[in-house]
């Protein structure tokens, strides 16, 4: 009897994608490396339904990246700067509870507002 292959039974496992035509985009080759650290951070919570409302704060992202704040910071203004994420609502320790800024994906549609991907 052939021996079963051991497969993947688990196809919805949670990943990160990156399409190629990012990739080799001349935006995305241009981005410093702790800007695609970040990017890929904030690709992490994707999870299909939530884009809109992925929340990343500069303190998270330093900490998930292992670099210094100010570096986070500039991180997300470089991302934002070339396109690659929109901030859907301002992150503040103004209210009773600190609420981390929510970020959107250009390159698919936003699950808040319905805008397409602009890529």
């Amino acid at each position: 009897m052939p021996k079963k292959r051991n497969r993947n039974k688990r196809l919805d496992a949670p990943h990160v994608r990156l399409y190629r035509w990012l990739l080799e985009s001349s935006a995305y080759l241009s981005l410093s490396c702790p800007a695609r650290a970040v990017l890929i951070e904030i690709a992490r919570g994707h999870d299909g339904t939530n884009n809109g409302r992925l929340g990343l704060s500069i303190r998270r992202a330093s900490e998930r990246c292992n670099i210094a704040r100010g570096t986070a910071q500039r991180a997300l203004v470089e991302l934002q700067e070339r396109s690659f994420i929109d901030c859907m609502t301002k992150g503040a320790f103004s209210r009773k509870a600190p609420h981390a800024s929510e970020w959107r994906l250009t390159w698919w549609g936003c699950d808040v507002t319905g805008v397409l991907p602009s890529k």
